[in-house]
């Protein structure tokens, strides 16, 4: 189904929640479309919610670790940047140019929690129409790096979620979720894909790296980031969406994500999908954690123009929770978040990679080739 644009209710007034569930739990979440300008909201199991527990899933690719959560995430809707309109579709030059960008760079900051398979599933489904349709957007010629990394910071087995009146606080293995803030310039927790790190789906290729006028490399690509998507679901309940999107490109991650990232004559996309509010701390040194991260973004850009040559989106779930860091990141981009809600959990992955291009093919590739246009090669 098309998906229309959409606009923001007003702030539910809620009651004090606290959520905690048994492995298995799960509260129902449920996106309502309504008219030709659509409204996103999302009702509540009753008036609790399930968030996240400890339970088996899938082990991280490089440590083993098999912890993950039980998430029924049923938070109602209402605060932050909470879905906002998505921006009219745009066309872009198709042809050479030496006017525009050389570089597009592509980060996917994926939530690898242990309710998130079927969507990284639909995600690497969706993923080969959406490079096809960015390369034919781009100019010949312009070079493109892919690289994924987790909303892991530091790792919690179980996890509890306080809301008061859209205010929530969280918790992990009984302990507030700042102590999970652990950032790889202090500690490096050496697992694949967290803290900001590019995640190494094997063979030690952590970005893909790849030329808009060489077709022949798209199917690697496509099987490069299939792998990739399925970063895994045994990470940490703590699940810091944002936060990896600054750490990403500190020289602490060097090691791994060296080179990923290019300054003048690039095109910046942080792209985000979570079902869970963001946990990243609410305050980070003397800074909101939106600003922070901001800054660390816009340092990164610093040559070509800070956060004019940056687009932000992603594919996010309605919460309960008002302005937590990533609705402030999002709204803090001078260009409008291309951001849509996840589709429905129990579509099978192909419909739900058919709508997730309603967002990726259909509006954010054309959104990246008319910033490309806007940027100037470098020299």
């Amino acid at each position: 189904m098309p998906l229309p644009s959409l606009r923001l209710l007003s702030p539910l007034a809620l009651p004090t929640l606290v959520l905690a569930c048994a492995p298995g739990s799960e509260g129902e979440t449920t996106s309502i479309f309504t008219g030709p300008s659509t409204s996103l909201t999302t009702t509540l199991s009753g008036s609790e919610t399930g968030d996240s527990a400890s339970g088996d899933g899938d082990g991280d690719p490089a440590t083993g670790d098999g912890d993950g959560e039980a998430s029924g995430d049923g938070d109602g809707d209402t605060g932050g940047i909470k879905l906002d309109t998505l921006p009219a579709e745009t066309t872009a030059d198709d042809g050479p140019s030496d006017e525009n960008c050389d570089f597009v760079d592509l980060l996917f900051v994926i939530d690898n929690s242990v309710s998130m398979g079927g969507y990284q599933a639909a995600l690497a489904l969706a993923f080969p129409q959406f490079a096809n349709t960015l390369v034919a957007a781009l100019p010949s010629g312009v070079n493109v790096h892919v690289g994924v990394t987790s909303s892991e910071m530091g790792f919690a087995s179980s996890g509890l979620t306080s809301i008061n009146n859209g205010v929530c606080t969280f918790e992990g293995d009984g302990m507030p979720s700042d102590n999970f803030y652990v950032t790889p310039d202090q500690q490096d927790t050496g697992k694949n894909g967290a803290q900001g790190r590019l995640f190494d789906p094997g063979g030690g290729q952590h970005y893909f790296n790849f030329n808009t006028d060489d077709l022949g490399q798209l199917a690697a690509l496509e099987a490069w980031f299939s792998s990739a998507a399925a970063i895994g679901t045994g990470g940490s309940n703590i699940e810091m969406t944002l936060a990896p999107a600054g750490w990403a490109f500190d020289a602490a991650n060097d090691p791994t994500n060296a080179g990923f990232v290019r300054d003048e004559g690039a095109v910046l996309v942080v792209f985000f999908m979570t079902d869970e509010p963001d946990q990243t701390p609410v305050m980070i040194g003397n800074q909101t954690g939106g600003q922070f991260v901001l800054d660390q973004v816009a340092g990164a850009k610093a040559g070509c123009g800070g956060l004019e040559c940056v687009i932000g989106g992603g594919f996010l779930e309605a919460s309960a929770c008002e302005d937590q860091p990533l609705d402030e990141f999002l709204a803090g981009m001078p260009e409008p978040a291309q951001v849509a809600p996840l589709p429905d959990d129990n579509l099978p992955p192909q419909q739900a990679a058919d709508q997730m291009n309603q967002l990726l093919a259909d509006t954010l590739a054309d959104a990246i080739a008319t910033k490309c246009d806007e940027i100037p090669p470098v020299g």
